[in-house]
């Protein structure tokens, strides 16, 4: 198993302990029992989809519906996993560790992918898209016909952070994701609260409720036990501010990689009101991008809120130091750091000053002495606040 951390059709079991075999990651006893929960996923995966072979064309010839249905959504779903507990602790990485071995072993039901996964906040734009375009079809029941877009681009669909804050996405979540699960979709979600706390003291929160008791009918609940948080122990021996960025470069790659914790690292577009937001990379939920990706280009206070949704902290490279020539793009960092800040995101960064520095001009002087505060806060964290 010298290669197995890499390997990704192995199983998370597998996967965890030639991370912690390699010395890439550490002895978790939480975290393993969350990958034997996910193995025993796998296998039920498995024995579903090898009877949907072996009775698919005997079985309807011969007597129909009797086990023509088998393992249909009224007959015997299959039952998903909703992982949850503190920041930091690993569920993104056993989640991908998951997603990552049955797409490699291309499970589950003929004529559709495998599995799909995606952040939760990037779930909720994609379905406002596809209600949208449901709604411009003249659709009878807008929000079913999206239920079933959705549910044929993937047998199982995996969620990474699912939290529900305000009352208009927990209506739609609860029609939109009771349809999908009523059309057999398999859900494996993370989350930093238990399902009964979802949407906790929220508006009308009596019609979210039976949505709330059918994903635990759906999914089975799996604690990831209250332990170390390894994000937070590797946030508090890492620098927060990098001066000068020319020569910060490699100190922003090795920060970036102990975030990781072992998680895939991707390329991901964050769409927001129709625009695509780049990162260039992404593991689980931490990001790393350069400044001018993401302030050198017209977004706005919305786009950088979507963003600190996304993620529970950015490595940020190249932060210039900010004059009257640039009071443009000063004005974006004031707006990335304030959505940073008030979700209790971290923050990693190079730039060409130290922070008490790095604003130069006039213009915004006044309102980035605030953010200057708040840039000091971050970098003495030394751990994620939970935001949720």
């Amino acid at each position: 198993m010298t290669n197995g951390q890499n390997d990704h059709r192995l199983y998370p079991s597998q996967r965890l302990a030639a991370k912690i075999g390699a010395k890439i990651l550490q002895a978790d006893p939480a975290q393993a029992a969350i990958a034997i929960r996910l193995d025993q996923l796998i296998d039920r995966l498995q024995t579903a989809a090898l009877l949907r072979r072996k009775w698919s064309m005997m079985i309807r010839q011969i007597i129909g519906s009797l086990f023509g249905r088998l393992l249909s959504p009224d007959r015997a779903p299959v039952k998903g996993l909703y992982i949850y507990g503190g920041v930091g602790r690993g569920k993104t990485m056993l989640m991908d560790m998951f997603h990552e071995a049955v797409a490699a072993q291309g499970l589950v039901r003929p004529n559709l992918p495998a599995i799909w996964r995606l952040h939760f906040h990037d779930f909720m734009v994609l379905a406002q898209d596809v209600i949208h375009e449901a709604r411009s079809k003249g659709a009878d029941d807008p929000i079913e016909m999206a239920a079933t877009n959705l549910a044929r681009r993937g047998a199982v669909i995996c969620f990474d952070e699912m939290e529900v804050r305000d009352i208009a996405d927990a209506m739609i979540l609860a029609r939109l994701f009771s349809g999908m699960l009523k059309r057999g979709v398999i859900v494996v979600a993370t989350s930093n609260r238990h399902a009964d706390d979802l949407y906790k003291d929220g508006l009308h929160r009596d019609r979210f409720l039976p949505f709330i008791d059918l994903l635990k009918q759906r999914c089975e609940m799996c604690q990831l036990d209250d332990g170390t948080d390894w994000r937070g122990a590797a946030l508090a021996d890492l620098p927060a501010w990098h001066v000068p960025a020319q020569t910060a470069r490699p100190q922003l790659e090795s920060a970036f990689d102990k975030l990781a914790g072992g998680a895939a690292i991707t390329a991901e577009t964050i769409r927001v009101a129709g625009r695509d937001i780049t990162i260039e990379r992404t593991a689980g939920d931490v990001g790393f991008a350069s400044f001018a990706s993401l302030c050198d280009v017209p977004l706005g206070a919305r786009d950088y809120l979507a963003i600190a949704g996304r993620f529970a902290g950015l490595v940020l490279s190249d932060v210039p130091q900010f004059t009257d020539a640039n009071e443009n793009v000063a004005r974006r960092f004031m707006w990335l750091i304030d959505a940073l800040y008030d979700r209790g995101r971290f923050l990693i960064a190079s730039a060409e000053a130290d922070i008490d520095n790095i604003y130069q001009g006039h213009q915004w002087q006044f309102e980035f002495a605030r953010t200057a505060s708040r840039l000091g806060e971050m970098a003495k964290r030394g751990q994620i606040q939970d935001s949720v």
